[in-house]
């Protein structure tokens, strides 16, 4: 990863760094790199946000649910300029979403976070991993003998997809159209999104809706062993959840679901390119698969921001934040600090305290399924290594390109080659 300084106003020049601009987006390493030297708390000059670089002020952030709201409007329930026109659509066509796990606050977090978390149960998870197996395996099959394969939709992209399909225990397993629901769903939670696209694709979010409303119908009439079911029948307070706050629920799972752990798998793969020896020792060894596993997390960070509201006049970083303002807390800046993680873009597989990184988040908006993204990072990476050796990205630099999403980082084009084992 580059760490060029780069012009910009945090140097004093003409250029402003932003990240709104989405070729800051695709490589964000040497900006990361020098707002967390020189600016650790940077006002973004487009967005007007507060952007956090350090470790410790990322942490003490999402940590913080006294004078930082979750509630921001910036993603889920987003206040734009079309605002009344996509309520509508979302009323008449779909479910009008609304604030329930990473953008809610106490105490009705709590209310939801119980409940998901009894369909999350570590139990209910290792039981997805025997399926994961079978699909990692499937999929590999498809590409197996190939010279080459573009890895992230042909694998990365379809492995999380496919798991979901899982979670709600369907039998239709149209990837391609989860795919389409998943990259523009992904899009909908940009928050500088323009207008006429966000009317563009609401109409598709709401068919990813009915689509969802029509498996918990099934469930609710039905009950099976599927995480779903667990879910639409689980109870908090005497009472199950209404299909608004289920579709809230699951659309956020969905996005958080699919494509970030497509990119940290696309991610670790790119890793292992770059260090052929790893392959070995994560094949020969399971501790050192599982440190993959955190290392692949800590630097690729494919969750790499998320967003807090100032309930009240703060410093951080001896920076005045006014009430109101929005702090970007930039995990992927956080993970590659130096003072926390010494070597911080190279990977240790002795790393101490490797599992303290913020991919997941902390406290108590954690990622509810990040033993699941884990499992199934583990479970690809295993079968990778074991059925393939020598990775090697066979299109040069054209191999790879990256997304331009605002809340995630990673691959979207993996062009690979490798030797059967």
């Amino acid at each position: 990863m580059d760490q060029t300084i780069l012009e910009g106003e945090a140097s004093g020049d003409r250029c402003p760094i932003t990240f709104t601009d989405p070729e800051t987006r695709k490589c964000p390493f040497p900006v990361y790199h020098q707002l967390r030297e020189e600016h650790p708390v940077y006002k973004d000059p487009v967005s007007g946000n507060y952007v956090l670089t350090r470790y410790e002020d990322v942490r003490k952030a999402v940590m913080n649910n006294k004078t930082l709201s979750c509630k921001t409007g910036v993603i889920q329930t987003r206040k734009s300029s079309v605002s009344d026109e996509v309520d509508r659509i979302f009323r008449e066509t779909g479910y009008l979403p609304m604030d329930t796990l990473v953008t809610n606050d106490p105490p009705s977090h709590k209310a939801y976070r119980t409940l998901v978390d009894k369909a999350f149960t570590r139990a209910k998870v290792l039981g997805l991993e025997p399926q994961i197996e079978i699909s990692t395996n499937e999929l590999i099959d498809r590409f197996i003998d190939k010279p080459e394969v573009e890895f992230f939709d042909e694998f990365a992209m379809r492995l999380p997809l496919t798991v979901f399909t899982d979670i709600l225990g369907v039998t239709d397993k149209d990837l391609d159209k989860f795919k389409r629901w998943n990259d523009l769903s992904l899009e909908s939670s940009n928050p500088a999104l323009d207008p006429q696209r966000e009317l563009e694709i609401v109409p598709v979010v709401t068919e990813l809706h009915r689509y969802l409303a029509k498996n918990v119908e099934r469930v609710r009439e039905t009950p099976d062993d599927s995480l779903l079911s667990t879910l639409v029948h689980a109870e908090v307070d005497g009472r199950t959840l209404d299909m608004r706050e289920l579709i809230s629920i699951l659309f956020l799972l969905f996005l958080a679901g699919g494509e970030t752990t497509a990119n940290a798998i696309a991610g670790g793969v790119k890793l292992l390119i770059e260090r052929p020896e790893l392959a070995d020792e994560i094949r020969e060894d399971d501790a050192k698969l599982d440190a993959f596993v955190e290392e692949t997390l800590r630097i690729m960070a494919p969750a790499t921001v998320m967003f807090r509201r100032a309930t009240a006049d703060m410093e951080i970083g001896g920076v005045a934040i006014p009430e109101g303002s929005i702090l970007e807390t930039r995990f992927g800046a956080a993970n590659l600090d130096p003072s926390i993680f010494p070597d911080p873009e190279t990977v240790d597989l002795e790393r101490p305290n490797m599992r303290s990184h913020l991919t997941f988040g902390a406290g108590i908006h954690m990622c509810i399924g990040n033993q699941l993204a884990r499992g199934e990072m583990r479970i690809a990476f295993k079968a990778l290594v074991t059925r393939m050796k020598n990775f090697r990205a066979t299109r040069g630099d054209d191999s790879y390109d990256y997304t331009t999403t605002y809340v995630a980082f990673g691959l979207k084009q993996l062009w690979l080659g490798f030797d059967k084992r």
